[in-house]
């Protein structure tokens, strides 16, 4: 009971202040489909303050739930419910529905509406008790309306104090074997000379591999996978839905592939290929004769590929033609003929398989022809491809809906710029899917030239077009990203003054809550450029920075960066004398200052790279770490403080080497 009190302390209604401290946070604006509802349906409903409430730790908002109720507070609709990114991961959207589950009263209802595309969410409330009910279009866009009597919602799964309890004793396990593994690199290098350098290398790589594995090992035990069995979706689902039909119809089933996994959302896709029987069926029945259903399943390269032939009515030639996104004119409209606001079944179709992935052929008179491919469960990477299509889709929509002006206040240029790094990480993470065939820091060189405008859209395009991977989708999505974000940025930089914003744009970062971003800092005027480790070096971006080198400063941090404990890394490439070690710990100092006056909080922890390039017998020392404003006040004598001697017997290797 006093766990369960703790967990809870930082839950407080909502009030009409806290309502404004919302409005103004743009972390509680970046997302436009973090549930939300659409709209609120009921005209009867009204704002409830009171089972209403807002997440704050340390007198900041990390999270809110906003409610509407009926007068008789028996119908409860969750309008939105957002957590900042610095607070994802912890479980404070389960603690509000659980919270909000007791204080209603009994026998009341809880609803909301979950856009088609966010299958994660659709998920997460089915575990917590919501069923799915019919569905609703709204400005072009599909929600499932979901609800729950309150004693159907489940308040007694595990606390997200215990799920962390679990990652915690799984990360100690994986910290183990990595620091094993790290142990073993170390004493590799300790060894390395250059009588043996080609066998420690060998086994430099072999080692650098198994900790590799180790750590893609323990991303895989958090990862969510959804993995749809397609033999078992059509036996229990599609055949059973035809045999009770009115309409009489024999099916014939052929399965030609061992494997019949996919990667989806078992509701998803059910409800589909639902709708796609049903309009097979109805086309059955305007034809008036005995119904042939033919069912295929068939492996296509990386994809399953299902075929549904009916031999109904067909479909106008007219119908059929495709427009320039690829979507036949029969989306969204009725080929039967029928009343007005049928025909939403066909962009049901489309949006859960993807315009690209579906092919129709008809003839009048004979019937239709569908071909669904459906991209197969296999290694890592195939589990992570349905993630990125769903997170492409909501970017996309986000991308369409928000826009800057002259006259935006600075909360809109500040949730703009989340908004862009947002799209940007996912850009990262695109990037990264080529690793199995392709050097990902060629890639991401080539599309930061791109970026900068120093790399033209056909030339970006020619390099994609011949990069190899198993979803050949990924190749349009890269471009038709990176595209997307070059407009954004010339948007923001033609709309604002980007300078007034580096810190908006430094944090921002944050929101690749586990990922290592290093950045590279011009200290004179706190121009930056950053990516994800994996994907570059500090150097790639000198020159973009219009200064050489040595007149820079390189950095890392991992997560929130107003998380005080966590440290940006500062560094510099070399030291050559006395004079130059003292003049490049003013630079990090310099680059300190610069950081706090971009927003970074003083008490942020500061530590310090080993330089890579030492020709002297002092250095910056690694092992001594302060906080950025203890540094930035530092005089040119206490700078001193920080060096260390050199250990240089692999520098002396490294020279030899140059």
């Amino acid at each position: 009971m006093h766990e369960t009190n703790s967990v809870i302390t930082p839950i407080r209604p909502l009030t009409p202040e806290l309502e404004r401290r919302v409005e103004r946070n743009p972390l509680l604006h970046i997302d436009t489909f973090v549930i939300p509802s659409p709209y609120v349906k009921d005209s009867e409903i009204e704002k409830d303050y009171r089972h209403s409430y807002v997440w704050i730790e340390e007198d900041e908002i990390l999270g809110f739930v906003l409610v509407y109720s009926d007068r008789v507070k028996r119908n409860f609709h969750i309008y939105k419910l957002v957590t900042s990114p610095f607070g994802r991961g912890r479980g404070i959207g389960t603690l509000f529905i659980e919270h909000l589950a007791r204080a209603i009263p009994a026998e009341s209802t809880l609803y909301l509406y979950v856009w088609e595309k966010q299958a994660d969410t659709l998920e997460f409330f089915q575990r917590k008790g919501f069923a799915v009910g019919k569905t609703t279009v709204y400005r072009n866009l599909i929600y499932y309306h979901m609800h729950a009597r309150r004693e159907q919602i489940k308040t007694d799964g595990v606390s997200p104090s215990a799920l962390r309890q679990v990652f915690s004793e799984e990360i100690g396990r994986t910290r183990h074997d990595a620091k094993k593994t790290i142990r073993l690199l170390a004493h590799m290098v300790e060894m390395l000379s250059i009588d043996n350098c080609g066998r420690i290398i060998e086994d430099i790589n072999r080692e650098t591999t198994t900790l590799i594995n180790i750590l893609n090992a323990f991303r895989d035990t958090v990862s969510s996978t959804h993995a749809v069995n397609v033999k078992d979706l059509i036996l229990e689902r599609i055949i059973p839905y035809i045999e009770a039909s009115s309409v009489p119809c024999s099916v014939k089933l052929t399965l030609d592939t061992e494997s019949t996994d996919v990667l989806g959302y078992y509701v998803n896709f059910g409800r589909a290929l639902v709708n796609l029987v049903a309009n097979a069926l109805e086309a059955i029945a305007a034809a008036e004769r005995k119904g042939v259903i033919e069912i295929e399943l068939c492996e296509e390269g990386p994809y399953l590929a299902l075929r549904i032939t009916d031999n109904g009515t067909g479909i106008d030639p007219a119908l059929l033609e495709v427009d320039e996104d690829g979507y036949p004119a029969f989306v969204g409209k009725t080929t039967k003929g029928r009343r007005k606001g049928e025909g939403l079944g066909t962009v049901q179709i489309y949006s859960t398989f993807g315009v690209e992935n579906i092919s129709v052929e008809s003839m009048v008179g004979d019937g239709t022809s569908w071909v669904i491919r459906l991209p197969k469960a296999g290694d890592r990477l195939d589990r992570w491809f349905i993630k990125l299509e769903q997170r492409f889709h909501e970017l996309k929509t986000i991308a369409e809906r928000t826009l800057l002006r002259k006259e935006s206040c600075r909360t809109e240029v500040v949730a703009y710029i989340w908004q862009l790094r947002k799209i940007q990480l996912y850009l990262f993470d695109l990037i990264l899917q080529f690793g199995k065939y392709h050097n990902v820091r060629t890639i991401f060189r080539s599309v930061l030239a791109f970026l900068m405008g120093r790399l033209e859209d056909s030339a970006l395009q020619s390099e994609i077009d011949a990069l190899r991977s198993d979803y050949p989708q990924l190749k349009s999505r890269l471009m038709e990203t990176a595209v997307e974000i070059k407009s954004r940025f010339e948007h923001l930089h033609n709309s604002v003054d980007c300078s007034l914003y580096r810190g908006a744009m430094f944090k921002s970062y944050g929101q690749a809550m586990n990922n290592v971003i290093i950045f590279t800092l011009d200290p004179a005027n706190g121009r930056f450029y950053a990516t994800d480790r994996k994907l570059a070096e500090h150097l790639d971006f000198v020159p973009y920075l219009d200064r050489e080198r040595d007149e820079l400063l390189r950095g890392e941090f991992i997560g929130d960066v107003n998380e005080l404990p966590q440290p940006i890394v500062l560094g510099v490439w070399s030291v050559e004398s006395d004079s130059d070690l003292r003049e490049k710990l003013r630079l990090l100092r310099e680059g300190a200052r610069k950081l706090i006056e971009i927003g970074v909080y003083g008490e942020k922890n500061l530590s310090f790279y080993r330089t890579t390039h030492v020709r002297h017998g002092r250095e910056i020392d690694s092992d001594r770490a302060t906080t950025l404003a203890r540094f930035a006040s530092c005089t040119d004598e206490e700078l001193w403080e920080f060096t260390t001697e050199a250990s240089d017997e692999l520098g002396e290797f490294l020279s030899a080497l140059e």
